[in-house]
């Protein structure tokens, strides 16, 4: 007897104002890539477990990771997890820059040449030419907001980056962002 897709159980949402149709529920997979993490293997079975329950938007940041060391370290658990699961390439992925990990320390870092890098580095490592939902993390209270903003909006120009989202943004910010 053939199991029900999940998926065909639930309607997908709109995500914002974005046209991605996602499942209701998404994954947040930062805890497969912190201290006390599960190994490789337990977390791309917790990735795949996810898939195969309907979820189609998963939530990243190259900052998901233990320290400067192992930057990337959430994007690349869930490329090689996403590869390998015939939902894969359904999947959005929404992931974020903006934070850096000194000595496992969580700190800001919103300059455009930083975001650009981080970008960059989130292309590579998730394997795609361009990014679905990247997201500016946190609000960088030594760097003008509209500079960061506008470096998004210059990735989006450049093809690198679909839609632009903004994390930990106040209605005021998120207003100035819209403009």
């Amino acid at each position: 007897m053939a199991t029900e897709n999940p998926r065909d159980a639930i309607s997908g949402r709109n995500l914002g104002r974005t046209g991605l149709i996602v499942y209701p529920v998404g994954l947040g997979a930062m805890p497969l890539s912190l201290d006390g993490r599960p190994d490789e293997k337990t977390g791309i079975a917790v990735i795949h477990a996810a898939l195969d329950a309907g979820v189609t938007l998963i939530d990243t940041a190259d900052s998901y990771c233990r320290d400067e060391s192992d930057v990337g370290h959430n994007e690349r658990l869930i490329a090689k997890a996403l590869g390998a699961h015939s939902a894969g390439r359904t999947v959005t992925v929404a992931t974020k820059g903006g934070h850096v990990r000194p000595r496992g320390a969580w700190m800001t870092d919103g300059r455009p040449e930083r975001l650009r890098r981080c970008c960059e580095a989130s292309l590579k490592a998730l394997g795609v030419e361009a990014i679905a939902l990247y997201q500016f993390h946190r609000p960088d209270p030594r760097v003008p907001f509209a500079d960061s903003v506008g470096a998004l909006a210059l990735l989006k120009q450049e093809g690198k980056i679909r839609h632009v989202g903004l994390s930990n943004v106040s209605a005021a910010q998120l207003a100035a962002a819209q403009q």
